[in-house]
């Protein structure tokens, strides 16, 4: 009797294993399609880098917005060299504006360097990888910090046309310090805000669209020696 049912059975739990190995594969499936990030939207802005009237090159953001996070891209070229070079990369988590992660490309003369910075709830590792080798240093953070090339687009990001005055840390990848930031409201007109933003001792004039989506119209840094200004 047990040498006949033998096989019976065997083909039964078989087929019991077949059925519980496919179900959970239709799970992770499902679990895939519900959870991973889908892409709601792609912006591209161009600006003009301009220097005493003169235009050096172009400055290109790709901001991709997904379901849970926000993506920034930036290339830029000059006259000199007509091939877009990398810039930056961030990402922006969506739903409270905290960063999770920056990259930073800088050319030298014996290579590249790349700066990253990522972020976790109450820390942030910085690393630099350049010809010289690889450093890294962990950071002790408060919330919200926001990364330095995130704040030029908290308008964008925050979406509410609010553009109060106020004070926030905010981190400088490159010297791998956290500064204190301000943004203070110096005029506005029908169409646009200025604001002027101060950043680890930098003071930089920011304008600003007043209707959604907020979009960054002009940057001047009389400190870095070059304006940008959004191309239509």
């Amino acid at each position: 009797m047990d040498i006949l049912s033998s096989p019976r059975e065997k083909r039964i739990r078989d087929q019991k294993r077949k059925f519980r190995d496919g179900f959970g594969f239709i799970w992770i499936i499902i679990f895939i399609y519900l959870f991973q990030p889908t892409v709601e939207a792609t912006e591209i802005l161009k600006y003009s880098i301009v220097s005493r009237d003169l235009i050096l090159g172009e400055m290109i953001y790709e901001i991709e917005t997904t379901n849970q996070e926000v993506l920034f891209r930036s290339f830029f070229t000059t006259n000199q060299n007509e091939d877009p070079q990398k810039d930056i990369e961030l990402v922006i988590n969506r739903e409270n504006l905290t960063p999770i992660l920056s990259k930073k490309w800088l050319k030298i003369s014996e290579g590249e360097i790349i700066i990253e910075a990522q972020y976790n709830q109450e820390r942030v590792n910085v690393i630099l990888i350049s010809p010289y080798g690889r450093k890294e240093v962990s950071l002790k953070t408060s919330l919200p910090t926001y990364d330095m090339e995130q704040v030029f687009f908290l308008p964008g990001l925050e979406n509410t046309g609010n553009f109060q005055e106020r004070l926030f840390p905010v981190l400088i990848p490159a010297s791998g310090m956290i500064w204190s930031g301000k943004i203070m409201k110096i005029d506005e007109d029908e169409k646009s805000i200025h604001l002027k933003y101060t950043l680890a001792g930098e003071i930089l004039f920011l304008q600003y669209e007043k209707a959604a989506p907020y979009r960054l119209l002009t940057m001047k840094a009389p400190n870095r020696g070059y304006d940008l200004i959004l191309k239509e």
